[in-house]
């Protein structure tokens, strides 16, 4: 039968582009909930740095999936595709619109398009995690070796995939860019809209500095020391994050306040061009800037969910 129910709208793109912000608009406007797609905002504690969304925006519009992990619990593509799908089901039971919000393009991928089955094994995981400790660079020019395509996607400081995709070749044989195109991501699992924000350079990179200053204004350092005196380990996944670890390493005196704030500056910059590149591959994205472009933004959303499929 024809419906036009189910569809799922997703607002997506680097860091500081007004994701958040357009969403809200849109969950007003379109009887949506948000989902979040940031695999940092999943983690409890961690508000300023990752840029959660306050508590007066959460009470305005429902949020599923912010703050609802502990620190130092596992959280992965797969985990945040169970409880997507979930949470989809949910929203659409109650007649709502599920609007996905984030800037973690694999996250995003896995949902839609669902992930391919890989074996673990947590012991071997446990040795090459310490490998990797002993000697992120090395470890890094090692895996180049085995999958050089992938490598050269992600940064050699991303423990977690270079570890996992280490893992699965060791155990398989098979490099995680073969594993990829064997998938092929082409059968999308949900009816979605894929809103991509983007600026231009100059202006994101200023959007990008202002938000980096706005958040040791909202107390960020003293955000980091609470949450270390709360006994959690500064090893725990959400340290490793941009700003996060850079503001641990000032605390240990390992660098200055000016440094901090200007590698955080630059290493976040360095990040959204790698989104928009991981994002720009990425098929049916349909570009806007925000807010400039918000009327062409309402239009494309109402002519997608008055397309009966």
């Amino acid at each position: 039968m024809l419906s036009n129910k189910g569809k799922v709208i997703s607002v997506t793109g680097p860091t500081c582009t007004g994701k958040s912000s357009l969403s809200v608009s849109l969950a007003e406007e379109f009887n949506g909930e948000i989902i979040n797609c940031d695999s940092m905002q999943v983690y409890k504690y961690f508000d300023i740095g990752t840029a959660k969304p306050d508590r007066a925006m959460r009470n305005k519009i429902p949020h599923h999936l912010v703050g609802i992990i502990e620190p130092h619990e596992e959280f992965n593509a797969a985990r945040f595709q169970e409880m997507a799908d979930t949470a989809i089901e949910d929203i659409l039971k109650r007649g709502k619109r599920p609007i996905l919000v984030g800037g973690t393009g694999l996250y995003l991928r896995a949902l839609i398009y669902g992930l391919f089955d890989a074996p673990k094994d947590m012991s071997l995981r446990a040795k090459l995690q310490d490998e990797y400790s002993e000697g992120p660079l090395q470890f890094y020019e090692k895996f180049k070796e085995i999958d050089l395509e992938y490598a050269m996607r992600i940064s050699f400081k991303d423990k977690l995939r270079m570890v996992r995709a280490m893992e699965i070749f060791l155990l398989t044989g098979k490099r995680v860019s073969d594993l990829e195109k064997d998938h092929g991501f082409k059968e999308p699992r949900y009816d979605i809209l894929k809103i991509g924000l983007k600026n231009e350079r100059d202006e994101l990179y200023g959007r990008i500095n202002r938000r980096v200053d706005d958040m040791f204004a909202q107390g960020w350092v003293e955000e980091v020391k609470k949450i270390l005196s709360m006994g959690i380990s500064n090893s725990v996944k959400p340290f490793s994050s941009i700003g996060y670890r850079e503001i641990i390493l000032y605390l240990n005196d390992s660098i200055s306040h000016e440094d901090m704030v200007k590698d955080i500056k630059q290493h976040t910059r360095r990040y959204a061009k790698r989104q928009f590149t991981w994002f720009a591959k990425e098929k049916g994205m349909y570009w806007f800037e925000y807010p400039k472009d918000s009327v062409m933004i309402t239009l494309a959303i109402a002519e997608f969910l008055n397309t009966w499929n």
